[in-house]
Formats: structure tokens, C-alpha cells, sequence
């Protein structure tokens, strides 16, 4: 991305935000979206091939309850459960004693840069001494004499996640992607804009305060931020760059259209899944096929084939060697599926991904045509397919409230009313009844503060929580067992934000 020296910093980051601003405007380009919807269309529900799943109908009551507005589910670590929720002013971080539900401290968040296309979702890390620590965003006042119209200044943060003690506090910055974890473990890294407004990465030592950025942390140049463990979009003379970058060593780079095809681009959604033991990445990325500038799609007249607009690729961490592609792919559709029982960790159930069959996307109202879609089991490896459901009807609006189990050996699957258990070792479904009870998600959000670039748009948190039948329709409590999709658990405790809530459940001892 070419940027005059001579510039206002204003019109520089204006140029940069294009792409944030894009992802709006073309916020229905296929399945992928700029934040994560749980109810895409997956698998239909035949009569049960395998015997019931056992699953407790025993009504769980919460041990404690705490009123808040949650937009997202909670991080915890360490006895203590993160979460983020609506406040007075926009959005505030709450931690909770896994124990009990007191609330130990509390502190404004500010979203940042990326919103709205990117959620907003609590980070916990670790010091070098092994405390946890809170990390995120707080709002700042800009330098004097600086236009300040067209972005955020803001301040990096974190706070020791038992106490609440501040650990650090950065100096105002454009910061372009929020705290993350350094290497995926430990510390504060983040990335903010120069005074040419390319990006630059950071890496602050949580315990010393010291903090070191550019080169040494991260060699790359132009605009980046990540899109997975080790993996970065870079963007650069107009041209947009997978990059996997180690301990501040490029391993590689390639073009993203020659990785995804002509038209791909992160801003349309994109996901990545990473198999440390396969040296393997999988990741989609959405695919604008029609050469049309996104920001005006919606004032066009077209037809895009939805096998066109998505491809899942499957490709070597170590070397970037592309490995196989799936067409009308996406992984979107099971963000909420855990990896850990899964063939790209330790287990022995295959990871899924969503395949477009047929059908089309129309603009500019962005609705489905003649749509179908399918729920694939795949070799990770290879791509190849070990099992898949019957192609199902589908539609952009058929995003209802459809829960996902989160382990990875199995998932809920289906469309709404229509919903079952399926083993993804077999792809077989499992009987259930109107007895039991399942964890269904919805899309929370949140307000975007009043000062910034995104006025019109609210901004993507995660999900909140609410029990549902196989059906879908919510039902009063949860059970036993739907606690054992819910990750989020500590000390024997089950955390996870309902809506108005954040409830913690004493597990059973069967389930510890």
C-alpha cells in the first residue's frame, strides 16, 4: 500500500481503513462474514444410525449468578473468569472469582481500531513468573496538534487477572490490532501504525516493563496483523501476503490469490486452524469472483455462484506448501468447535468444514438462491473426505439460533427444528430427545464509542449463552448435561454468560 510521506496522518489511516470499511459493504459476500455467526446451515437430521447419547436430564442450578450484559463468553484461568460486557459508556472487563461469583475488579475496555469486523472477545497471558494477566485496550488522548477525525488513540493495558493491579500501561497509539498473547503463551504483543502508517509489532515484557518493537519482533513491512498462530495478512503495494512469522523469523510469504484464488481477500472472513503435529495449517478465506470494488456491491446488479465465493486450503506451516483445496468451502461454520479431540490434535475425530453445493448470492439484495450446503469430516492432510451429510436447503437469513457442541468429537448439528448429535468420527448421527438439553449461542454486541471512524455500525462481540432444546427453542435451565459442552470450566466449576448474566455451575463429579 503506497502512502505519500507528505500526507496528513489523517488521510494515510483513512487509506489504511479501507479495508475495515469494505468489510461492511460486503459483509454478505457468501457464508463468510467479518464476525462469526454461529447458525450456519450444516447437516440435516435422519433417524438416529447409532443408539442414543446419554446425556443428564438432571436441572442444574447455578451456584452463583452475577447481573451483567455479557457479549461474549468468558476466559478463565486461574480461578478467575473474564468476561466483557455492556456498560454505562460502551464496554467494560469484569473479573469474577470462579468460586463463588465475586467480582474482583473491573476496568473500561476500549474496542480499538478493528472494530467492528473483528470481536471483541477477552485475552488472557501469562508473565515470564507465570500470573495471569488481563490484556486489552483503554482509550487515550491523541497527541496535541494531530487530526484526530478519521481513528482511535488509544493505550495498551494489563492488569494482573487475580488482583487487578496494574502491570502496564503504553503510551497513546494508533494501535492497529488489539493485545494477543506473545507467540501464543506469554507477555503483550500488539501492533500499531507509524508515522507512515505501516504497521509495526510490539512485545512488552510484562514483568520488567520493557518493551521492544519493529524489526526484531517482527521483520515484516507494510500493513499486517495476524489471522492465526504465527500467521499474518500482510498487505503491501496493494497486494495482500500470507506470511508465517516464528520468533521473529519470516519462514515465508505468498500472495494470497495464488494460495486462495483471484478475488480473496481476509476482509471477506477468513479462519485459520493450526496442527502444530502435522506442521499443517487449514485455513478460508471468503473470494469476491466478480471483479467489483466491494464497497460498491451493493449498489450492483449480480449473480455470484456460491461454490465461487468461499475455498478451504490446506497447506504446509513449515513451508507454506499448498497441500489441497476444497471449493466452496468454509470453516466458519464451526468456530465454535473445539480441536482437542480432533485428528489435527491428539483425537480421533475428523475436523469438519462446510461445503456450498449449489446456489447463489444475490446483490444487491444479498439474499440466497436455490442455496444447499453440507456438513464434510476431513482427513487433514490430505482434504479428503471421510464422511458428509446430505446437502439441505439453506438461506442467508437461516442464521437462527443453532448450538454447536465444542470439543470436536461431536457436534449439533442442522438446521432449525430439524437438529441432532453427530459423531464426527463416523459423521453417523446420535439419537436425542425432547429431554435433553443443549447450549444454543446468539450474536451479542455492543455500542461503538461515540468518537470513532465506525459511527453507524454496532460492534461484534462473541456470543452469549442460552439453554435450548434439539429444536432450538430455548427452554428454562440448563442440565448436567449441556454443562459438558461448555469449555469454560475451572475448580470444577462450569462458567458461562447467559443473557443479562455471567452463571457458574457446580459440576457433577462425574463430569470433573
Amino acid at each position: 500500500m503506497n502512502h505519500s510521506p507528505t500526507a496528513p496522518l489523517s488521510a494515510r489511516l483513512k487509506s489504511v481503513g479501507l479495508g475495515i470499511v469494505a468489510v461492511g459493504a460486503a459483509i454478505l459476500l457468501a457464508s463468510c462474514t467479518a464476525f462469526p455467526i454461529p447458525g450456519l446451515p450444516v447437516a440435516t437430521t435422519p433417524a438416529p444410525s447409532s443408539p442414543p447419547l446419554e446425556r443428564n436430564t438432571e436441572i442444574a442450578t447455578a451456584a452463583w449468578e452475577v447481573a451483567l450484559e455479557p457479549i461474549g463468553q468468558p476466559v478463565v484461568a486461574d480461578g478467575v473468569a473474564l468476561v466483557y460486557a455492556k456498560s454505562a459508556t460502551g464496554v467494560s472487563a469484569h473479573a469474577v472469582s470462579v468460586a463463588d461469583g465475586k467480582q474482583l475488579w473491573t476496568q473500561p475496555v476500549h474496542p480499538g481500531y478493528e472494530a467492528p469486523s473483528v470481536p471483541l472477545e477477552p485475552v488472557v497471558s501469562r508473565t515470564a513468573a507465570g500470573r495471569s494477566a488481563a490484556i486489552f485496550l483503554q482509550a487515550a488522548s491523541a497527541p496535541a496538534g494531530l487530526d484526530t477525525d478519521v481513528a482511535w488513540w488509544t493505550a495498551p493495558v494489563a492488569f494482573d487477572l487475580n488482583t487487578g493491579k496494574e502491570l502496564y500501561r503504553g503510551r497513546p497509539e494508533v494501535v492497529s490490532t488489539r493485545p494477543f498473547a506473545c507467540d501464543g503463551f506469554f507477555d503483550l504483543c500488539f501492533i500499531a501504525y507509524d508515522e507512515k502508517s505501516e504497521s509495526v509489532e510490539h512485545w512488552v515484557d510484562l514483568e520488567s516493563g520493557e518493551e521492544s518493537g519493529g524489526a526484531d519482533i517482527n521483520p515484516l513491512t507494510g500493513v499486517f496483523g495476524p489471522v492465526g498462530k504465527e500467521l499474518y495478512s500482510v498487505v503491501e503495494d496493494g497486494v495482500e501476503k500470507l506470511a508465517h512469522v516464528a520468533y521473529g523469523e519470516v519462514l515465508w510469504e505468498l500472495e494470497l490469490e495464488k494460495v486462495f484464488g483471484k478475488g480473496a481477500s481476509t476482509d471477506f472472513g477468513r479462519h485459520f486452524a493450526y496442527s502444530e503435529k502435522l506442521d499443517l495449517y487449514v485455513g478460508s478465506v471468503g473470494i469476491n469472483p466478480t471483479g467489483v470494488e466491494p464497497q460498491n456491491l451493493t449498489k450492483q446488479s449480480l449473480s455470484m455462484n456460491l461454490r465461487e465465493t468461499t475455498k478451504t486450503v490446506g497447506f504446509r506451516a513449515s513451508s507454506g506448501q499448498v497441500l489441497w483445496t476444497a471449493d466452496g468451502s468454509t470453516l466458519d461454520c464451526s468456530q465454535t468447535i473445539g480441536t482437542e479431540a480432533t485428528t489435527l490434535e491428539d483425537g480421533d475425530s475428523f475436523p469438519v468444514r462446510c461445503e456450498f453445493t449449489e446456489g447463489f448470492i444475490e446483490f444487491p439484495s444479498g439474499k440466497y438462491r436455490s442455496a444447499k450446503s453440507k456438513l464434510v469430516g476431513y482427513k487433514p492432510l490430505t482434504g479428503d473426505v471421510s464422511w458428509e451429510t446430505e446437502p439441505v436447503d439453506v438461506g442467508w437469513n437461516t442464521r437462527e439460533l443453532i448450538p454447536t457442541a465444542s470439543h470436536g468429537d461431536l457436534v449439533i448439528a442442522g438446521v432449525p427444528m430439524s437438529q441432532n448429535l453427530l459423531d464426527t468420527r463416523t459423521g453417523k448421527f446420535r439419537g436425542t430427545s425432547f429431554e435433553d438439553v443443549f447450549v444454543c449461542l446468539e450474536q451479542a454486541t455492543y455500542p461503538m464509542p461515540p468518537d470513532g471512524p465506525y459511527k453507524d455500525a454496532p460492534g461484534s462481540g462473541s456470543f452469549w449463552a442460552f439453554p435450548c432444546m434439539k429444536s432450538g427453542s430455548a427452554v428454562p435451565a440448563l442440565t448436567y448435561g449441556a454443562l459438558t459442552d461448555v469449555t469454560t470450566t475451572d475448580q470444577d466449576m462450569a462458567v458461562i454468560s447467559l443473557e443479562g448474566k455471567v452463571a457458574g455451575y457446580k459440576l457433577l463429579k462425574d463430569f470433573v
